[in-house]
């Protein structure tokens, strides 16, 4: 716990995530600003802060990066993560060398709760949710035929009902650990075996069979980002940024033009999502990829988490997605927290292929004794009998669904905000840094002086930050603006001189091309009088602003 009384082994709800933000606000207001980036669907405030040192600029006038959190519901450690990044910014500036730096050169705009609505539903009821909490596609599915979920015991939490059924049951209890249900063979005659359901009740219930009822709430925020939008998109919404929380972060996204690098926090499964999202590698620019990978390769470096293509149709309307193809930014949506990692289980998620029933008990054994040594078996709801007010004897069990198998215990929240905080940090580092490494006057003659200014970029990515950004013309090339002093006049040159894009370290590093093309010198002829005071300013959309004074003499 720091000196504000923030902690990290729990998860907060929106009033004590509001009074969070206000205090480090309020604490640290020459880094610091607060603000709503808009309304949730129920509105409430969606806060974002801005963080930097005002002293050595404004936030808009240095590269940025953007954070944002919880999107969905229930994954709630994206939010945790981006307020522990604030924080951990905020106090350590100052003392430590390299968050100092980051403050003093770039801008943070952080949105810890995209979907302040859904998060707040998730942490004080039973309910799993993936959306917002606006009804869609059904205005009310209350009155549909089905089973839906409850929590019918009262103990908060809604897990797994196995019901016996001898004839038609497809799982039964593995003899490796009777926690477990395995898949029954086509030669299992002699049970027992049962059917496996979520805990809830059945609406209208007349016995076997009966359906299960569709979900209030069938959003997925995350495909209602407007690129490559369609209608057949699972949980796309009514038509792209339809919801107010995608609203508001494209709005926000686009009013902000320096920003160059966006992180959407996610969970669960220890990975670093990013593009290609609707089309194969092959088909992608091959220096962005290699981009992403160089980038994505620090993160595992950090947090230990692979670097893994989005592709396919399915991950289609992402804000990452969206971020790259139209907006030319690229970025990632980190998958939080490893439970399978912890376990010691290998997934590999570059070939995704499905595990067979034995593979796939081998991993749930070791996910249990991994909740025996590290949870003391609590991480799992051991499977007990309970009567079912229409369906008679049942039993319920299974893992903690939010704060074990999609967020992590309590006890580890705090290495998982760490550990991607670090990483987040390291990207802000490669944004593009523009400066004039030289600015000189000469005097050609009296009242006639030679100006000549050299533009650099010190940054790791280019000012164009990849392919994608320079082919769409998603930023304004860079430009030196020159103000003169009054009655001075420009005699060769002009006033605001697009000077092109400038190349990165990162550029130098290709395999082809030699030395990056990261410096450009202008020149200038200017009528003044002795002792006039000029100004040099190089703007740069994604690399900031910087200004020199120059005294003609």
């Amino acid at each position: 716990m720091d000196k504000l009384g923030l902690r990290y082994d729990t998860y907060y709800q929106y009033a004590e995530l509001t009074k969070a933000l206000e205090d480090l606000a309020s604490a640290y207001p020459e880094l610091c600003q607060l603000g709503s980036i808009g309304q949730s669907w129920q509105g409430r405030e969606v806060w974002y802060v801005a963080l930097t040192n005002q002293v050595t600029g404004c936030h808009a006038d240095k590269p940025a990066i953007y954070i944002d959190g919880n999107t969905h519901a229930g994954e709630v450690t994206g939010s945790m993560t981006a307020l522990y990044t604030v924080d951990y910014l905020l106090k350590n500036y100052g003392q430590d060398e390299e968050v100092t730096w980051l403050l003093d050169n770039r801008t943070f705009y952080v949105v810890p709760r995209v979907n302040p609505d859904g998060a707040e539903l998730y942490l004080t009821t039973p309910y799993m949710l993936r959306s917002s909490v606006r009804p869609w596609p059904y205005a009310d599915v209350s009155g549909m035929p089905g089973l839906y979920a409850e929590d019918i015991d009262g103990d908060g939490y809604i897990v797994q009902m196995r019901v016996r059924d001898d004839l038609k049951g497809e799982w039964k209890v593995s003899k490796r650990d009777a926690r477990i249900m395995v898949p029954r063979l086509m030669d299992d005659r002699e049970g027992p075996f049962y059917r496996l359901y979520t805990e809830g009740l059945v609406e209208d219930y007349e016995g076997e069979p009966f359906a299960v009822r569709p979900t209030p709430w069938g959003l997925d925020l995350n495909r209602n980002y407007p690129s490559q939008w369609n209608p057949q998109i699972r949980g796309g919404g009514d038509y792209p940024a339809s919801e107010p929380e995608v609203k508001n972060v494209v709005d926000f996204i686009l009013a902000h033009k320096n920003i160059g690098a966006l992180e959407a926090l996610h969970t669960a499964g220890g990975i670093f999502f990013r593009s290609p999202y609707t089309y194969s590698e092959a088909e992608m620019n091959q220096e962005d990829l290699q981009l992403l990978c160089t980038i994505a390769r620090r993160g595992t470096d950090l947090t230990g988490y692979p670097d893994v293509p989005s592709t396919g149709g399915i991950f289609a309307a992402t804000i990452v997605d969206w971020a790259y193809e139209n907006c030319g930014i690229p970025g990632f949506t980190p998958e939080l927290w490893d439970l399978a990692g912890r376990a010691g289980v290998k997934v590999d998620w570059l070939r995704r292929q499905p595990v067979t029933p034995a593979e796939a008990e081998e991993r749930e054994l070791k996910l249990l004794q991994w909740n025996d040594r590290e949870l003391s078996g609590q991480g799992f709801f051991c499977w007990r009998k309970f009567r079912h007010p229409q369906l008679g004897e049942v039993e319920l069990g299974g893992w903690n669904p939010k704060f074990v198998r999609q967020n992590p215990p309590h006890k580890f929240l705090e290495q998982e905000c760490h550990k991607m905080c670090r990483f987040l940090l390291q990207h802000a580092t490669a944004l593009p840094q523009v400066a004039i490494e030289e600015a000189r006057v000469e005097q050609q003659a009296p009242g006639i002086y030679k100006v000549s200014v050299l533009a650099a970029n010190h940054g790791f990515l280019p000012t164009y930050l990849c392919n994608k950004g320079r082919e769409i013309k998603a930023m304004r090339e860079d430009r030196l603006v020159l103000e003169l002093p009054s009655g001075a006049e420009l005699l060769l040159g002009k006033p605001e001189t697009e000077i092109g894009w400038l190349q990165g370290f990162w550029n130098g590093q290709r395999a082809y091309g030699g030395p990056a093309q990261s410096a450009k010198r202008c020149d200038y002829v200017v009528r003044a009088a002795e002792g006039g005071k000029l100004t040099v300013k190089l703007v740069s959309q994604k690399g900031g602003v910087v200004q020199t004074e120059l005294v003609l003499k």
